[in-house]
């Protein structure tokens, strides 16, 4: 397993580091890191850390702004990587494709220089002109020298550079008149223009309320599962939320929101859990009183666990005619 990761802020605010970045985390947040990351539980915010053997996921950092719409769908994505499966969703995975790419930089080193002072400041009015002559060459080498390279003029260069900046503010709830302002443009117009230009839609289209699947932006809907316990090893499952079905010959338990249940190995006890719910494994003898995602992601760093193992329908119908007898209801 590698040590690219996805990081989703559940709750409150926190300040999560990746070598000499810093990303601030609110609640609906949803970063990927490429390599290790690390935070401090302070107790004002709840990440929950979600690691695959293949992240799927390519590039450099990136946080995205999902909101609280779609945490259940994060959680959902949490317990998938508890129970131990090869990698993200790929409904996940798309929301990190790059709908408005950076434009490229420059290969020629005046033109390069100047993107680079474009990019680390949008707003920069600084004509082309006044740019060749701080570089100390025309306005028409320089001209010469985006398009060559990049295949976008100076202007196109830069309205590229603060659209795709404005897609980042846009998902973090700034307005589109504040964005506008922030990344150069004198008006709303002249934003949508350039939008409409780069990425052939509006900037509404980037807004909270559209990142996602869908026109909307609504959360992939939660998938029904069954699992069965791992051979030589006793599993305990947490409901979080919705309900669950343990069955294994002769005996039926039904389970709700917050119950736990004790999985023995070498049953083949099978696990049906609803479509819509989610269930966590957790650490054999853990309790329900007091069980939390925040006593999740504290017992997970104490003791990393992959749980049961997903089985599909067509393998369940061989399987369950090797059931173990059960003369006795199991103790869960």
């Amino acid at each position: 397993m590698n040590n690219a990761c996805l990081l989703w802020c559940h709750s409150g605010v926190v300040n999560v580091g990746l070598g000499e970045q810093t990303f601030t985390l609110v609640a609906g947040d949803l970063l990927y890191a490429p390599e290790g990351a690390f935070w401090s539980d302070t107790g004002s915010g709840l990440i929950l850390d979600l690691r695959f053997r293949s992240i799927g996921i390519d590039g450099p950092a990136r946080r995205i702004h999902l909101g609280r719409s779609w945490d259940e769908r994060m959680v959902h994505e949490y317990s998938r990587s508890l129970f131990g499966e090869d990698g993200v969703s790929g409904d996940v995975a798309k929301l990190f494709e790059d709908r408005v790419p950076t434009p490229p930089l420059p290969a020629p080193r005046h033109a390069r220089a100047v993107a680079q002072a474009l990019a680390a400041n949008p707003a920069d009015q600084t004509s082309l002109e006044e740019f060749a002559a701080q570089r100390g060459v025309s306005a028409r080498t320089l001209q010469r020298q985006f398009l060559s390279s990049t295949g976008y003029s100076f202007s196109e260069w830069r309205a590229a550079q603060r659209v795709c900046v404005a897609t980042s503010l846009l998902a973090h709830d700034f307005s589109i008149a504040v964005v506008a302002n922030l990344v150069g443009f004198s008006a709303t117009s002249s934003l949508t223009r350039a939008f409409r230009r780069h990425t052939g839609t509006t900037p509404s289209a980037f807004t909270t309320g559209a990142i996602g699947m869908g026109v909307t932006g609504t959360p992939a809907a939660i998938p029904s599962r069954t699992t069965f316990a791992e051979a030589t090893r006793d599993q305990q499952l947490w409901i979080y939320t919705g309900a669950a079905t343990v069955t294994t010959p002769g005996y039926c338990r039904f389970l709700t929101q917050g119950d736990m249940a004790t999985i023995p190995a070498g049953t083949h006890t099978r696990i049906d859990v609803a479509a819509g719910s989610i269930a966590i494994p957790v650490p054999i003898g853990v309790g329900e009183r007091g069980m939390s995602l925040q006593e999740v992601a504290t017992l997970r760093n104490q003791e990393p666990s992959t749980g049961l193992t997903l089985v599909e329908e067509s393998r369940w119908a061989h399987l369950s005619g090797e059931l173990l007898p059960a003369p006795a209801p199991l103790p869960l």
